[in-house]
């Protein structure tokens, strides 16, 4: 067996002194002796997939070594924790192992970039590690883009879903939304209208480009006089959107406010009515 693992061109290219071709040595380790990345970018792994690479394992072998660094008296896992935890699950007690000498920020970046290149990541978990890899490690987007083999104008997409607001991320983290739907929400104007838009997307099953629709007219709309914002009336506001489905305004004047729920086509403008009709909404 040979006693290196090329994890990518790309990996090489920015950490050539660290893990280059000739760095990491090959051991058959204890699984007692192997722990998890306390950082590990991937958050999720699917049950059926774990279960199908289990039996495999269990079948096989582990083909594929895993990449962990000494860590006082245990070894942390670099690269490979799928594979670990699909080889505890075939009740293996030994598996074979690449030890690397890395430093913690070297470490990470490494766990980060081998998630990107075997696409284990889902769309929130793959901008949120581009993204650690600009703020923290100070990588560009084109570092970025030559390390996993993808264009930089793909980085840079990835890196707009940041800009969500965190109902949206999460909801994409779950597959609730797709990235189409993430970058329509993207495309409205203001946190209350994104959130109005995902409420949307989600109770009425709204496809890519019926949301982009919806983005564009909330985009279109003309825009009021800047007003004192009221933390109270916002969150009312907040609140009635996401009930609805759509945009809700809640404003205050001097003497007298009013409610301003906005409707895109005429049967929203009747759903809306029915609901208003049908149902009490608590606020």
């Amino acid at each position: 067996m040979k006693s290196k693992s090329r994890l990518g061109r790309g990996i090489d290219a920015i950490f050539s002194e660290s893990v280059g071709e000739h760095s990491g040595t090959l051991v058959d380790l204890s699984l007692d002796e192997i722990v998890p990345n306390p950082i590990q970018p991937r958050k999720t792994i699917e049950d059926s997939s774990l279960a199908e690479l289990s039996d495999s394992i269990r079948v096989n072998g582990l083909i594929s070594p895993i990449v962990v660094r000494r860590v006082d008296s245990r070894y942390e896992i670099i690269a490979g924790e799928r594979r670990f935890r699909a080889a505890k699950m075939a009740g293996l007690d030994r598996i074979p192992v690449i030890v690397r000498e890395c430093p913690d920020d070297e470490a990470y970046r490494l766990s980060l970039i081998e998630n990107l290149q075997r696409e284990d990541l889902n769309p929130m978990e793959e901008s949120e590690a581009y993204h650690t890899l600009v703020k923290q490690f100070h990588l560009t987007h084109q570092d970025i883009a030559a390390s996993v083999a993808k264009d930089r104008s793909t980085i840079t997409n990835a890196l707009r879903l940041m800009g969500l607001p965190e109902e949206a991320k999460q909801s994409l983290r779950d597959g609730q939304i797709s990235t189409g739907h993430a970058r329509a929400i993207l495309m409205a104007s203001g946190v209350n209208d994104q959130l109005a838009l995902l409420s949307a997307i989600r109770t009425r099953n709204l496809n890519v480009r019926e949301a982009e629709k919806m983005a564009t007219r909330s985009k279109q709309r003309p825009k009021e006089g800047r007003r004192k914002i009221d933390p109270t009336l916002e969150k009312i506001s907040l609140g009635l959107s996401e009930r609805f489905a759509t945009k809700v305004t809640c404003l205050w004047g001097t003497k007298k406010g009013k409610i301003v729920i906005e409707a895109f086509s005429r049967d929203e403008l009747l759903r809306i009515a029915h609901t208003l009709a049908s149902e009490e909404v608590p606020v």
